[in-house]
C-alpha cells in the first residue's frame, strides 16, 4: 500500500544510529552479527552477519556483507554511485552475498548492477531491504521494541501489535476469513464487532447468542441479514478502530460486566466464549509492550493456582 507509516527520518541523518538500527533489526530476523568491519570505499557502513541455511543432506553457514545507507531526510534513491565496489568488498570479507540496508530504495541502475553480479557469478546472492520492506517487517508481530526504541514518533502514531501471550492471537472475519487485528495497521475503520442478541421486552433482559467479527459492507450485511432472517436476531456493533483507543475498550469490557453483575444480559456458552477471546484478540493492540522482567513475571503468576 502507498500509505507511509513509518517515517525513517527520525533517525539522525549522520549515519550512526541507522547502522545500529540495521545491526538489531537483522539480529531480530535471526541473523548473527560477526562484527561491524568499518567503512566501507564508498564511505557506508558494512556490517558482516551470517545464518545457517540447510541443504538436503548438511546445514551450512552463509555470509553475508550490508551496506547501510540512510537518505530518508532527502529521499534519494541510492545509486550505483552510492555502492562502489561491491564485489571487491564482498572478496575481502570473504563474504557469500551483499545485503543493502536502506531507508529509501535503489535505483533502478543499482538493481541491474546486482542482478548482474549474481548471474555472472561474481556473488551467490544479494538481497535488499529498502523502506517499504522494512516497515513490513516493523509493523508485524514482535518488532514493537525495535519501533519503539528507534522510530518513537512513529511507534506512537502506528499502534503496533503486541505479543500478549507466547503467540498471536489472530481475529478472522466471520464471512470472508480475512485476518483483521494486523489490517489495523493499513486500514482505519474496516471492520466491527458485533453481538447477535436475542431481547425479551418482559422481562427487559438481553441474550447474546453468538459474538462475531466481520469486515464492514459487504460482509456485515450478510451476516447481519442471515441472523434476523433466519432467528428473527438483531445485532449491536462496535468499530474495531474506535476499541484500539483504551478508554473505549475498557468501557466496554466494563459495560459487558456490570451487564451480567446486574443480569440484565446473559450469554450462551458459546457467545461468552467468543466474547473472551476477542478481548484478549483486541488487548494485542490496545496494551502496551511488556519489558523483559513484566514477561517472566506473567510466567510465574500464570502457574500458580488462581486466588479468586
Amino acid at each position: 500500500m502507498s500509505k507511509k507509516l513509518i517515517d525513517f527520518s527520525e533517525i539522525d541523518t549522520d549515519g550512526e544510529i541507522w547502522e545500529l538500527f540495521a545491526r538489531d533489526f537483522l539480529q531480530e530476523l535471526g541473523f548473527f552479527i560477526e562484527n561491524t568491519p568499518d567503512r566501507g570505499p564508498d564511505g557506508g557502513k558494512d556490517i558482516l552477519v551470517s545464518e545457517q541455511l540447510t541443504g538436503n543432506l548438511n546445514r551450512y553457514k552463509f555470509r553475508w556483507l550490508v551496506s547501510c545507507k540512510h537518505y530518508a531526510t532527502s529521499n534519494k534513491s541510492v545509486t550505483e554511485k552510492d555502492e562502489i565496489n561491491i564485489q571487491e568488498r564482498v572478496d575481502s570479507f570473504e563474504a557469500d552475498g551483499f545485503i543493502g540496508f536502506y531507508s529509501t530504495i535503489p535505483s533502478s541502475g543499482l538493481n541491474n548492477r546486482l542482478v548482474g553480479l549474481k548471474n555472472n557469478g561474481k556473488i551467490k546472492d544479494y538481497r535488499v531491504f529498502d523502506s517499504k520492506l522494512i516497515e513490513n517487517y516493523l509493523i508485524r508481530i514482535g518488532y514493537s521494541k525495535l519501533l519503539m526504541r528507534y522510530l518513537p514518533e512513529s511507534y506512537k502514531k502506528i499502534k503496533p501489535t503486541h505479543l500478549i501471550t507466547s503467540e498471536f492471537i489472530p481475529l478472522y472475519c466471520a464471512s470472508c476469513g480475512k485476518e483483521l487485528i494486523e489490517s489495523l495497521n493499513y486500514e482505519d475503520y474496516h471492520a466491527v464487532i458485533c453481538r447477535v442478541r436475542e431481547d425479551n421486552t418482559i422481562t427487559n433482559t438481553r441474550k447474546i447468542i453468538d459474538v462475531y467479527c466481520a469486515c464492514k459492507g459487504k460482509c456485515d450485511r450478510e451476516l447481519e441479514n442471515e441472523y434476523f432472517e433466519k432467528q428473527g436476531a438483531m445485532t449491536s456493533w462496535d468499530d474495531l478502530s474506535d476499541l484500539m483507543i483504551p478508554a473505549l475498550f475498557i468501557k466496554r469490557v466494563l459495560t459487558t460486566m456490570n451487564a451480567l453483575r446486574l443480569g440484565s444480559v446473559e450469554f450462551t456458552d458459546d457467545a461468552y466464549e467468543k466474547e473472551k477471546d476477542f478481548i484478549l484478540a483486541m488487548s494485542q493492540k490496545v496494551l502496551r509492550e511488556m519489558t523483559e522482567d513484566e514477561r517472566n513475571r506473567v510466567v510465574t503468576l500464570l502457574s500458580m493456582p488462581p486466588y479468586l
